[in-house]
């Protein structure tokens, strides 16, 4: 169902209002926005609750994907140093997409426009064909669907290169009302960043204990990288008895947290790899974590959000 959407204070939203519905779930997509999400909210006894943050104007000058509800990350996440790297004696540059920063930013995918291919009531299809003058070439397709209790996010990468390439894929979520938010997951191992946000080194994560109880997202630092995930994570909102279960299929090994102050919606990305690893870090391999795809094969990833309304939660 395509309908006109505003932003809150009432101003025409540059992102266009795709929306599918069913039961009590409605997600809103903007295939020309990088394939991103305008909205995904839950209606409760007759209130409509914000799973992910409305699309919201982005600052000027700025790509559109920047003030969506969530983009998809391919052929990587995070930063890449500079734009650069080497893989099977070929050398790669990306565009730096994210000036004035010297890196680029999670691929191309994101600031490129999709074609919608299908659109049903509960379901939809969205593509990103090659671009000739892009690094890599090759096609992806990104299906959303509704059904019960979940929200389905499906990815599927064919290269379409003479040799192989390296595909990482990752998705990057706003979600909502992070005053209230707290995350369960199993994260072991803590990047150590410099200054430019970028990896210094692995270490065992001193808080891992407490997000295996649920840490409150609220008393996160700003932004924060882990490693050696499990792929799965619980995200509750207590006052609103909301909860979401996020899972990935392949399980994902990498999440990123970005909570900048002042706002109250909050990132947890997952990721395939780990920011920068096209590079290589310390003991570990260039493109540890990629899917290696000769040409013509295709690789798949999945992203699931199961709601559920608890009547209670426990006090931790």
């Amino acid at each position: 169902m395509a309908e006109t959407s505003t932003l809150r204070n009432g101003l025409p939203n540059p992102i266009s209002g795709i929306y599918l519905r069913d039961g009590a779930i409605t997600v809103g997509i903007a295939p020309e926005c990088g394939g991103a999400l305008t909205r995904f909210e839950v209606r409760r006894q007759g209130m409509a609750v914000a799973v992910l943050r409305p699309a919201i104007a982005p600052e000027a000058g700025s790509h559109c994907a920047l003030g969506a509800s969530s983009f998809p990350l391919i052929p990587y996440g995070g930063r890449l140093r500079q734009g650069r790297f080497e893989f099977d004696g070929r050398r790669y540059q990306f565009p730096l997409n994210a000036l004035p920063e010297r890196h680029s930013s999670h691929g191309d995918g994101w600031i490129r426009p999709w074609t919608l291919d299908h659109l049903g009531r509960r379901d939809a299809v969205m593509s990103l064909e090659a671009d000739e003058a892009a690094p890599f070439q090759y096609r992806c397709t990104q299906t959303i669907a509704i059904a019960d209790d979940r929200v389905s996010i499906e990815l599927s990468a064919r290269n379409l290169s003479s040799q192989r390439i390296p595909m990482g894929f990752g998705l990057h979520p706003y979600f909502a009302n992070r005053s209230d938010a707290r995350l369960k997951a199993a994260l072991p191992v803590r990047w150590l960043w410099d200054e430019e946000l970028m990896p210094v080194r692995p270490e065992v994560n001193p808080d891992a204990a407490g997000f295996l109880r649920h840490r409150r997202v609220s008393e996160l630092p700003v932004t924060a990288e882990y490693a050696d995930w499990n792929g799965r994570a619980t995200i509750e909102w207590p006052t609103m008895h909301l909860r979401v279960e996020l899972e990935t299929q392949p399980a994902l090994k990498h999440a990123v947290f970005w909570m900048p102050k002042g706002q109250d919606f909050f990132c947890f990305e997952p990721l395939a790899h780990a920011t920068d690893a096209l590079n290589g870090h310390p003991m570990r391999p260039p493109a540890e974590d990629f899917v290696v795809l000769e040409p013509d094969a295709t690789a798949t990833q999945r992203f699931d959000f199961v709601i559920s309304f608890p009547d209670s939660f426990r006090h931790e």
